[in-house]
């Protein structure tokens, strides 16, 4: 006894292999995109921000020497005068060193955290990444040995013309 399968097109599993082509193309960029990112801000904090930070501290730390210089050469021309407003551009060079340092101190502290924070959960998508780069590929190549053994089937157990 023999059973024949009545194969007449194939196009449903064509289209579902196109669509999981396209799917993995489409999950492979989000997975890159997602860990890109990651690295990006991680680059942004060890780099960008700790550079911008220190060297508007080393620009303040220049203003308040030069602050401190002046209020210096103000009491030594006039020792009885209260040269207040040297006084006040030393205060505000000293408050602008405090705010840059505590910004130093948070971009530091947010560098510690960071891997701690990233690293589990770009470790959770190593299996996605596994299925994406290894797995799905298998399968949509498998896919297509499968359609056209199908097709070559159909073709061979398709009736005859008639003239």
């Amino acid at each position: 006894m023999s059973i024949q399968a009545n194969i007449t097109s194939v196009d449903a599993l064509e289209s579902f292999r196109s669509e999981l082509i396209r799917y993995i193309e489409t999950a492979r960029i989000a997975l890159e995109d997602m860990t890109g990112d990651a690295r990006r801000t991680r680059t942004w904090l060890d780099f960008d921000r700790t550079q911008y930070w220190t060297g508007l501290h080393k620009r303040a730390l220049k203003k308040l020497h030069q602050a401190e210089q002046e209020l210096y050469s103000a009491n030594l021309t006039n020792p009885h005068a209260s040269n207040a407003l040297q006084k006040l551009a030393v205060a505000r060079a000293e408050r602008a060193i405090a705010e840059i340092e505590a910004k130093l101190h948070v971009i530091k502290r947010w560098r510690q955290v960071y891997d701690n924070r990233t690293g589990p959960l770009i470790q959770q998508l190593e299996p996605m990444f596994a299925q994406v780069s290894q797995q799905l590929p298998k399968a949509a190549h498998t896919l297509g040995e499968l359609i056209k053994a199908l097709q070559q089937y159909a073709e061979k157990s398709a009736p005859p013309p008639s003239s």
